[in-house]
């Protein structure tokens, strides 16, 4: 056996040999097949499939508040849900709650934010990782009064204490406040998002006892801030603890009934929260891979059937020599894992080749569940791929091969035509290309002229030369909240006296920057049970205008809007619209809380989410009569901004030399960030339909060329009796076009079901668009044509004297 296989390989190298051409189309079509497969599988296995770094990481879930009836998620979770979540169920082994923050660290040239989470002590317990170098978390680290401590992150430690093991016990300043470093985790431990750091939480979580109105009546409970993270119990099932935890909202909901009402439970697996947000995009661009992979499969065996035709006489001859059909199907089998075995190494070079642009061009969340590499599940993959694709492409013509007439194919000439059964196999395979080419650019047509009409829709804001960036002033330092805002009073006046600043001013909340604050409203007028909820922000008097805001009506905020002044508040035009219809909104009233506030203004609506998100209705409020912990400033600059970089950085550090900054950058670029899933799934999806088009027209060309070939002596004999050039190319070319009309045909069918996978990425516009659907038709037509017409013109120039001499 080991010879015939020596024989077989030797006798395939051999007629690749005599054949380079062939066999450089078909593995170099293979090889775009897999590579493009194995680079987007390789972004399949880092997000859904590689384990996360945890143990029996199934067991894993999140708990956040929802809306009971209709289970749209309402906050995260409160201290006061949180402990009592923990103590009334009996599903979850624990409970631990962590805050994402981004502390302060001060002691080198220059203060730098890093990327933190305040955990609780029993965090790393539940998830059931040790730190590499040091200790973890233990329950007094979290008591009221205990000394501030840390854990690094791998990372964090090998970049700024250069690895050293003696950092344990090093004391570090966070946010001025000083904290020992007590624990470094291995590698790839990040959670939650890409944290570098973990500290202890300034929400003091006691072990017990539970919080009810005997110890503290005025807990929040509706609106949280933390997020909650538990370990199931061995054996108990999602379903399990989603029953539980409904019973420990209903009681909940039973002993504090005006801040709980209807407000649930809601459990989701960690894995499908790390990737949810990716999940449609990765398994979009996974299935166009698969189509790609189907065309380079048919474009292949499209190139071994034609083939087989100049094949039969030498395959007849072997019969006639006494070799056995199971002997010739594995010497063509042997050639078809061969091609495809060079279009597979051929194909994981290209992978790793596109690894890297694959990676830059991807959001920052795509990975968040791991890095993106060639590991040994993608190998396997490709080679799985690859020998798939051989017994596709290869069984096909082997088939063809297996049916030959010793006697008649022995007497045939080697340029006799394919058969009537070859003709119609290749002509379904350069069918089936165009169809599948046509899905993949119809795909990729709709999510282009989606992504145009979303750059399309207006901001409401201008971003043109804005300069944007965060403070988060450390509390230790500014303690009181007339102390922070005198500093952010300070930090504009410094902006704005920078050469080049026209206008500055801050929020609490950017637009388009991730996060987001609501608060309830109470309306005069508006009947209990309707809901009056709106986005919050502070905003200091030249907001508005730094950011292009338009004002409608009234006014904007004034230095006199300050902490010892009425309050009063500035509102979007929807909430204007939503609440005060019939009316003129300027100088009524309404409350937060237990605050009453005057509308002084009407502003524009803005996307704060995303471009493809409803705007939402906004209620601002000066900043100085509600000081958030922290505030992003907005600069527009009559300079470049990038230019301003470092005139930003001096200017806040003649405020403060300690204030660390963070995420400097421009609106232009914030906006551009808020579109890279999109353009991510736009741009690949063009660029595989542009391959998928050139795939199907050099398939359709081979098979033509071949036939050209093949037809020969028989266009010389119709020239030689009065046949004109232009009668041999209109019946080439009207072959090739008959193709190419039958797979539009099939493909305009595919299409209309196949895009329902995308209507959740399309934007204003139709998953049924009729301009897509006619321009990518025409589009294909013109290539085939194109692809028809050389072939054509080649039959066109055949001299019927040497093609007959040639027989």
């Amino acid at each position: 056996m080991i010879d015939s296989v020596r024989q077989d390989v030797r006798y395939a190298i051999r007629t690749f040999r005599r054949s380079p051409g062939f066999a450089a189309l078909a593995i170099l079509t293979i090889a775009i097949g897999v590579g493009a497969n194995a680079a987007i599988f390789s972004v399949v296995n880092a997000v859904l499939l590689r384990p996360l770094p945890y143990p029996r990481a199934a067991e894993l879930v999140l708990l956040s508040q929802n809306i009971r009836q209709t289970k749209q998620r309402l906050a995260d979770a409160t201290p006061a849900n949180f402990l009592d979540w923990r103590a009334r169920n009996h599903a979850f082994g624990g409970l631990a709650a962590f805050e994402s923050t981004s502390p302060t660290l001060t002691g080198s040239d220059h203060p730098e934010r890093v990327e933190g989470a305040m955990v609780n002590a029993n965090f790393f317990d539940l998830l059931e990782v040790r730190p590499a170098v040091g200790r973890a978390f233990v329950a007094a680290d979290e008591q009221p009064g205990a000394p501030r401590v840390a854990i690094l992150s791998d990372g964090l430690w090998r970049r700024l204490f250069g690895g050293r093991p003696d950092v344990i016990g090093q004391t570090a300043r966070l946010d001025d406040e000083p904290t020992t470093i007590v624990g470094v985790m291995p590698p790839g431990i990040d959670y939650p998002g890409k944290t570098a750091l973990w500290i202890t939480p300034h929400w003091r979580v006691p072990d017990d006892p539970l919080l009810g109105p005997a110890q503290d009546p005025s807990t929040e409970r509706r609106h949280g801030y933390i997020r909650v993270v538990g370990r199931l119990k061995p054996g108990v099932s999602m379903e399990q603890a989603q029953a539980d935890m409904d019973g420990v909202a209903l009681a909940l909901e039973h002993d504090f009934p005006n801040d709980l009402q209807n407000v649930g439970v809601d459990l989701e697996s960690l894995r499908s929260e790390l990737v949810a947000d990716v999940r449609p995009t990765v398994g979009l661009l996974f299935a166009a891979v698969g189509l790609l992979l189907l065309i380079a499969t048919a474009n292949v065996s499209g190139l071994l059937i034609a083939r087989a035709t100049a094949r039969r006489q030498e395959i007849a001859l072997r019969f006639a020599l006494g070799a056995t059909r199971s002997r010739i199907l594995t010497q063509l089998l042997t050639e078809s894992v061969l091609l495809a075995g060079g279009g597979g190494a051929g194909g994981v070079l290209l992978a790793m080749w596109l690894i890297r642009p694959l990676v830059e061009l991807s959001p920052a969340s795509l990975t968040v569940a791991g890095d993106v590499r060639i590991d040994a599940t993608v190998l396997l993959f490709a080679l799985s791929v690859s020998l798939v694709a051989a017994l596709l492409f290869g069984l096909a013509p082997a088939r063809q091969l297996m049916r030959v007439n010793v006697h008649d194919d022995l007497k045939q000439s080697a340029r006799a035509g394919a058969g009537a059964r070859q003709r119609r196999t290749r002509a379904i395979l350069v069918a089936a290309e165009i169809a599948l080419a046509l899905v993949l650019l119809i795909a990729a047509g709709l999510t282009v002229r989606s992504f145009i009409r979303l750059q399309q829709v207006s901001t409401g804001f201008d971003v043109d030369n804005v300069v944007t960036v965060t403070l988060n002033p450390p509390a230790p330092r500014y303690p009181t909240a007339q102390q922070r805002a005198d500093f952010y009073e300070q930090t504009i006046e410094a902006l704005r006296a920078i050469p080049g600043v026209r206008l500055a001013g801050a929020t609490s909340r950017l637009p388009l920057s991730g996060g987001n604050s609501a608060r309830g409203l109470t309306i005069p007028g508006i009947p209990p049970g309707v809901p009056t909820g709106a986005d919050y922000r502070t905003a200091s008097p030249d907001y508005f205008r730094a950011m292009g805001i338009p004002l409608l009506r009234g006014r904007g905020f004034t230095d006199g809007d300050r902490e010892d002044r009425p309050l009063v508040a500035v509102l979007s035009a929807s909430l204007a619209q939503q609440f005060w219809r019939n009316q003129d909104p300027i100088g009524a009233h309404f409350s937060i809380g237990d605050r009453n506030i005057t509308i002084v203004g009407v502003v524009g609506d803005v996307h704060h989410a995303s471009l493809d998100a409803a705007v939402r209705p906004t209620v601002y409020v000066p900043y100085r009569q509600d000081v958030f912990p922290f505030m992003t400033f907005v600069m527009r600059t009559t300079a470049a901004p990038p230019i301003l970089a470092s005139a930003v950085r001096e200017a806040i550090w003649r405020v403060d030399k300690e204030q660390a900054l963070g995420n400097l950058t421009t609106l232009d670029e914030q906006l551009s960030r808020s579109l890279s899933r999109r353009r991510f799934a736009v741009t690949l999806l063009t660029v595989f339909g542009a391959i998928a088009v050139a795939l199907a027209a050099l398939g359709l060309y081979g098979v033509l060329a071949f036939i050209v070939a093949q037809r020969r002596r028989e266009i010389g004999v119709r020239m030689a009796l009065g046949a004109t050039r232009q009668d041999v190319i209109g019946d080439v070319m009207g072959h090739g076009l008959r193709l190419a009309a039958i797979g539009v045909a099939i493909g305009l069918g595919l299409a209309l079901i196949g895009t329902r996978l995308l209507e959740a990425m399309l934007f204003g516009t139709s998953r049924t668009d009729a301009v897509t659907f006619v321009a990518s038709s025409v589009l294909i037509v013109a290539v085939t044509a194109v692809a028809s017409a050389l072939p054509a013109l080649r039959a066109s120039r055949v001299d019927p004297i040497v093609a007959l001499r040639d027989e």
